[in-house]
């Protein structure tokens, strides 16, 4: 029987905690070994304390020999395999094992993964007014003495946000230090306030050993990127991320074409790009994010998408013409519109089925949408997971109807999984008034009124999970959850969350993640005003009343309502 096979990554790792391990236990040997030694010297007198110590000793030595023919076993390690060991170990136990190896000391010098900011370089004590300077001096020594000594630098990973307006000849003495044939990761994080914006070095990229060895290129600066005719080609290059840099239309169009073997594009805040084309070139292309690029009045109008294997399509700014072709790889999308009013849900009903008919994953976020969504005939064969974001503001008023949402289920026949989540708009400060002010223009239902059942003309027959957070007695929401439960046999659980941060996210408060005892969400809860906190306590009742009796027994049916700790109305 042949042994059973293990990943390279598995032995990889163990391998080095292996290795890590034996030098830690030598260091503690050493350490021991001394502490005996001091302790005998004190304890003895005379000839029987001259006899111990030597007996001590001796057997110091003969410890002492088993660890160096340890150590001996790194030292005889040729170089390349050592500094490979080395390159696999995290940072903090790489400079850890070299602490306590001459064999790892030596390689710890020629590292080529570097990490350089204030926190990595220890330097977070220092005034922020004086931080500048020693992280500069630092940086540039480091990256000096790695060049001079002939180390190739593999990854780069630059934050310099306490260097407020740093020099421009800083940045390019130390991009053309480190890019380099064999470089393979740069991320770059430039400071928020320049008085100048910095042009980010192309020339670095115009040798083709350093252009062709380059893997992922993160640039997180006000910077402006304008790659000309000398960049070499990126063949290796498979993620690029622009955040808040200036490119224009074919600047990028150049980058692209240079980088035939890309597999992730993500564009945030970039000014400039008014047209968006990604050609049918872009084979490899798997993953899009596109998000906030209406800065200014250069506002993004056109998307052209030709990438027959894209997968993966992330939109949050405000919606374009948008053009897919090639599109029958396309199994998750995510659409968000920050703007007010907002027509997300609209546009997505009536030009998903076309653009992307192939969708199985859907995410919908619209902030005050101002149009029901159209019941039409066109459908999503294969969307399996749908969830819906909408903001409180305006939606429960008089110009939108949240029943209008069966349009998606009705368009959906192997849909699996529905979420809807409500809440307030998250930019104003004080949702509870938010929520009082929409709850009052909203029709709910009534102590004495039944929930008007509708015709069921579809079933859902894969419908297992649906999960509504935010809800509340609107009359609409009502309707729409009782035709759920009337138009699906195959319903599994059905989880109506009157509160707004959901209990299936987490929520960070203060960096820490806690879990409320008397809450079911992980992390503390979503703060809600005295109002919010009545109309979740109403919207309990109106669970129990009209929709409870309508919920088969075989489905698990669960109402969360305000938290008796968190949720006193006093936020």
């Amino acid at each position: 029987m042949s042994p059973p096979r293990r990943h390279l990554w598995s032995f990889r790792s163990s391998r080095s905690a292996a290795i890590l391990d034996a030098v830690r236990r030598t260091r503690h040997q050493r350490r021991h070994r001394l502490r005996k030694l001091h302790a005998a010297a004190q304890d003895s007198s005379g000839s029987k304390a001259s006899s111990a110590q030597t007996n001590g000793h001796q057997g110091g030595i003969s410890q002492g020999d088993d660890n160096t023919r340890q150590q001996d076993l790194f030292e005889k390690l040729p170089d390349d395999i050592l500094h490979r060991i080395h390159s696999l170990l995290p940072i903090r136990d790489a400079a850890c094992a070299a602490c306590m190896s001459r064999a790892f000391l030596r390689s710890w010098r020629c590292y080529s993964k570097l990490i350089l900011n204030d926190h990595a370089l220890r330097l977070t004590h220092i005034e922020s007014e004086e931080r500048k300077a020693y992280v500069i001096d630092k940086i540039d020594k480091i990256l000096k003495n790695h060049h001079h000594n002939g180390v190739k630098v593999e990854s780069l990973n630059l934050i310099l946000t306490p260097c407020n307006n740093i020099k421009a000849s800083y940045l390019d003495r130390w991009l053309r230090r480190t890019v380099k044939p064999g470089f393979k990761e740069l991320y770059l994080e430039m400071p928020l306030y320049m008085k100048k914006i910095y042009n980010f070095p192309c020339s670095v990229l115009s040798d083709e050993g350093a252009a062709s060895s380059i893997q992922s290129l993160d640039l997180l600066s006000h910077c402006a990127f304008n790659p000309t005719s000398t960049l070499g080609c990126l063949r290796s290059l498979k993620i690029l991320k622009l955040s808040l840099v200036r490119i224009t239309d074919e600047g990028l169009e150049h980058l692209l074409s240079k980088s035939p073997n890309l597999e992730e594009l993500s564009i945030f805040a970039c000014t400039g790009i008014v047209c968006l084309k990604i050609p049918s070139t872009m084979q490899h292309l798997k993953f899009l994010r596109v998000r906030r690029c209406e800065i200014l009045c250069k506002m993004m109008r056109v998307v052209e998408i030709d990438a027959p294997n894209l997968c993966s399509f992330h939109y949050h700014s405000s919606l374009p013409e948008v053009h897919v072709r090639n599109c029958s790889q396309l199994k998750h999308v995510k659409l968000s519109y920050p703007g007010l009013p907002s027509r997300a849900l609209f546009y997505a009903r009536t030009s998903l089925p076309s653009i992307a008919r192939n969708v199985e994953s859907l995410i919908l976020d619209s902030y005050c949408e101002n149009a029901n969504t159209p019941m039409l005939q066109s459908k999503l064969p294969h969307l399996k997971n749908l969830e819906i974001g909408l903001s409180l503001l305006g939606c429960f008023g008089s110009s939108y109807d949240v029943f209008s949402l069966v349009s998606f289920l009705d368009a959906s026949p192997a849909l699996e999984s529905f979420i809807l989540r409500v809440s307030h708009y998250p930019y104003l400060s004080d949702p509870s008034m938010l929520n009082r002010d929409a709850m009052a223009r909203c029709p709910v239902v009534g102590d004495d009124d039944e929930c008007p059942r509708r015709k069921v003309d579809l079933w859902h027959n894969h419908l297992r999970q649906v999960t509504i957070t935010g809800f509340c007695s609107a009359k609409s929401l009502v309707e729409l959850t009782v035709h759920i439960l009337e138009s699906t046999h195959s319903l599994e659980c059905l989880t109506l969350d009157t509160t707004y941060g959901g209990y299936d996210r987490r929520m960070m408060v203060y960096g820490i993640i806690g879990k409320c005892p008397n809450s079911r969400k992980i992390g503390q809860c979503w703060p809600m005003g005295k109002r919010a906190v009545e109309e979740a306590h109403r919207a309990v009742k109106t669970a129990g009343r009209c929709i409870a009796g309508r919920v088969p027994l075989a489905v698990q049916f669960e109402v969360l309502g305000p938290c008796s700790r968190c949720h006193t109305g006093n936020q």
